[in-house]
C-alpha cells in the first residue's frame, strides 16, 4: 500500500503502517477501537493463561491504571521497580529489584571491597550499577513524556462478544 503524502499510525501490534481513517490494521486485522477497552488487568490475565499473542504494548495509559500512579511509582519508588509491578510487567520487575540487591551490596560492602577485592571487580560492580542508575532515568522520563510501554488486552468477555458478532 501507498502511504505517501497521507498521514498514517503504527498499530500496536505488529507494527505496520494503517492510514489515520482506517479502523483496523490492514496486515493483523488489529480493531484500534477496541483498544479503547482494554485493560492492563486482562493482559496479566492472558499472560498467566499463556494466551501471549493477545496482549499488545501501547503508550497511552489504559483505563485501569492512572497516569499519575505510574509517574509516582516511576520516580519515588522507580528504584525497586514499583512502575514495572504497577504495569504488570513481572520480568522487568525483578531485573530492578536484583539491580536494587546489587546497588545495596556496592553500597554497603563499599569499604570492605575497596580493601579486599581488586580494581577489576570493583569496576565490574561499578559499570552495572551505573548501567542500572541509567535505565531507571531512562524510565522515568519515558513516563513522563508518554513514550513508555504498557501491556494490555481486550477483557475475556468482551473478545466472546467480538466473536460472536463475527458470525
Amino acid at each position: 500500500m501507498d502511504f505517501k503524502g497521507r498521514q498514517t499510525q503504527k498499530c500496536p501490534r505488529c507494527g505496520g503502517k494503517a492510514l489515520i481513517n482506517q479502523t483496523k490494521c490492514p496486515d493483523c486485522g488489529l480493531v484500534f477501537s477496541k483498544l479503547e477497552y482494554a485493560t492492563n488487568k486482562a493482559a496479566g490475565e492472558r499472560y498467566k493463561a499463556g494466551e501471549r499473542s493477545a496482549i499488545v504494548f501501547v503508550k497511552k495509559t489504559p483505563i485501569d491504571l492512572k497516569k499519575w500512579k505510574l509517574i509516582l511509582f516511576g520516580v519515588l519508588l522507580g528504584l525497586f521497580g514499583a512502575h514495572y509491578f504497577y504495569t504488570r510487567r513481572w520480568w522487568w520487575a525483578i531485573f530492578y529489584l536484583l539491580g536494587f540487591a546489587l546497588l545495596s551490596v556496592c553500597v554497603i560492602f563499599n569499604g570492605y571491597l575497596v580493601g579486599v577485592a581488586d580494581g577489576a571487580l570493583i569496576d565490574v560492580l561499578a559499570f552495572f550499577v551505573g548501567i542500572y542508575g541509567v535505565c531507571w532515568i531512562f524510565d522515568v522520563v519515558r513516563i513522563c513524556l508518554g513514550r513508555f510501554k504498557i501491556p494490555v488486552s481486550i477483557p475475556k468477555h468482551m473478545q466472546v462478544v467480538e466473536n460472536e458478532e463475527q458470525k
